[in-house]
Order: structure tokens, then C-alpha cells, then sequence
């Protein structure tokens, strides 16, 4: 099978690079908007590109009706995001988080989530985080007409104490995308099992 990639459908990209492109690291990402709103909701188009300075990408569509990600919009206009990794213990909230709510609405608060502000100036991750990077504003790629990547540059990093290491070897298991599914060291979680 060939498949000319100019002629598919953005659907049909979308599905191919999220079918074929695994495992892929998911971002739990927070924010806070300008009315003080705590957004946060993951991303699975989410890759690091740079370690000096220390960048990551991530990759946004539009909400199902169009407007933008509230995401994006909390991040353009406050210059600032903390980027959750997850391990099991978060794994159902995450899930949960990323059903589209109304912009004023709060995802942990409408979820349940307990956050805290972990390092000041930051958005705040949520209580059981065991790593998160602090970041800020970088740089916009509009690529196409309806995907925008925002750079993020990290600036500090939270590791929970139960975690740390100083030789770095952390026995952190993040979750990962693959497909519709997760995948978590090399066991595979199927959405089902989280409804």
C-alpha cells in the first residue's frame, strides 16, 4: 500500500503518524489563563528538541468546534507552562483531562485533581507529579493551516524527592501513546480499562 500523503485527509495524517509513530511521550501539560483558570490536558505530539537550552515541542490542533486549544491560548498570552510527565498513579486523571471543557472551566477542578504549586512563578502540577519542567515561552512554528507547535523552554525542574537520584538513574516509568492505547514500561492499558 502507497498512500500520497498530499491527497489524505488531515484525519488520515493525524491517524497515520498516531498509529505508526509509537511510543510517543505524553506532556501533561498546566496552565493557568489570565482569569486565573487551571487548565491542563495532555499531549501526545510532544517530542524534546533541544538539551542546552533545554526545549520541547508540542503540537496543537483546534478544539472540535475550531477555536484553539485553551492550552495555546493560556501559554501565548501568560508566556508560561509546567510539562507533566506521568506514571501510573496519575494515569485515570490524565485520561479524564482530556475531555473538552469550556475555557472557564478548570480540568482539576471539574476532575477532582489536587495541584499544587511546586516551584513559584509557575503554573501548579498536580499532587502526585513526579516530574514536571517549568517552562516558558520560546517560540511559535505555524505549520499548515491548522497546526501550531509552540516551542517551550524549560527553565527548572521539579523531581519528587521518593524519585530522586543523584546519579540521575531514576526507576521512573512514564506513560506513553501508542495508538489509542498506553504504554507503561511494557505493559499496554487500553482506554476501556479507564472508563
Amino acid at each position: 500500500m502507497q498512500i500520497k500523503l498530499n491527497d489524505c485527509s488531515m484525519l488520515l495524517k493525524y491517524n497515520l503518524i498516531n498509529q505508526i509513530v509509537t511510543p510517543r511521550p505524553i506532556a501533561w501539560i498546566s496552565t493557568v489563563s489570565e482569569d486565573g483558570v487551571i487548565n491542563i490536558a495532555p499531549y501526545d505530539f510532544f517530542a524534546p528538541l533541544s538539551s542546552d537550552p533545554m526545549v520541547f515541542a508540542v503540537s496543537f490542533f483546534s478544539k472540535s468546534d475550531g477555536s484553539l486549544k485553551d492550552t495555546f491560548t493560556n501559554i501565548v498570552k501568560t508566556k508560561r507552562a509546567s510539562i507533566c510527565l506521568c506514571d501510573l498513579s496519575v494515569l485515570k486523571a490524565m485520561h479524564k483531562s482530556a475531555q473538552e471543557l469550556d475555557s472557564k472551566q478548570s480540568e482539576a477542578a471539574y476532575f477532582d485533581i489536587a495541584m499544587e504549586v511546586v516551584i513559584q512563578d509557575y503554573p501548579p502540577v498536580p499532587k502526585e507529579i513526579k516530574a514536571a519542567f517549568m517552562c516558558e515561552y520560546y517560540d511559535l512554528l505555524p505549520i499548515g493551516q491548522i497546526n501550531k507547535v509552540l516551542l517551550l523552554e524549560a527553565k527548572e525542574c521539579f523531581i519528587q524527592d521518593s524519585i530522586y537520584k543523584s546519579n540521575l538513574d531514576f526507576n521512573f516509568k512514564a506513560i506513553a501513546r501508542v495508538g489509542s492505547n498506553y504504554l507503561i514500561g511494557t505493559n499496554f492499558i487500553s482506554q476501556n480499562e479507564l472508563s
